[in-house]
């Protein structure tokens, strides 16, 4: 039985860092663009594998997501900043860990699942947010060629950053007790 437990793991795993990667490459599916601004919703998948799967997986599924963003952002010109591992990989593997934590913490509790999903979505979808913002802010300056623009655009970035946060954080709210609610009837019984 543990060894089936365990490909179903790793497969569940493969599948979310599929839909990561796919949104990724699909322009306006997983960051979803208007001018300058730009809102994702890849923080979801990361999430519900968190939940499905635990801490550890969360924690890779985030790395894919980190990653992917590392590598896109080296064919965006206005995404530079994220070209520094420190603020596009580092917060979403953590995403993964708070978001698979935080779900197990509030499972013991006997609530319903929509009711973890939910703060699991706003404690991971904050996570995010709140480190890739500090990151941008300790190390984006790091970036010599970007330097004199991250000065003179700081707090008009740092502004419609923090209201893509907000929307982030009201999708992942909205969406992850929702899909965990239908996955649900997809997990093995036990006993």
């Amino acid at each position: 039985m543990p060894a089936r437990k365990d490909t179903r793991q790793f497969v569940l795993a493969a599948i979310f860092s599929a839909i990561i990667i796919i949104l990724t490459l699909i322009p306006n599916t997983g960051y979803i663009s208007s001018g300058p601004v730009e809102i994702t919703i890849l923080h979801i998948p990361v999430i519900l594998g968190a939940v499905f799967l635990g801490w550890k997986y969360g924690a890779l599924l985030g790395g894919v997501w980190g990653v992917t963003c590392l590598l896109r952002a080296f064919t965006n010109p206005l995404w530079v900043m994220f070209t520094n591992p420190l603020i596009s990989v580092l917060p979403r593997i953590l995403v993964g860990v708070v978001a698979g934590l935080v779900y197990a913490a509030f499972k013991k509790t006997k609530l319903n699942i929509r009711v973890c999903g939910g703060v699991t979505a706003a404690a991971a979808t904050l996570t995010n947010t709140v480190l890739v913002l500090s990151a941008i802010y300790l190390f984006g300056d790091m970036i010599k060629s970007y330097a004199d623009f991250f000065a003179m655009f700081k707090t008009i970035f740092v502004t419609i950053i923090t209201l893509n946060g907000l929307i982030e954080l009201g999708a992942a709210i909205l969406l992850v007790p929702l899909l965990c609610r239908a996955l649900e009837r997809f997990e093995p019984k036990e006993g």
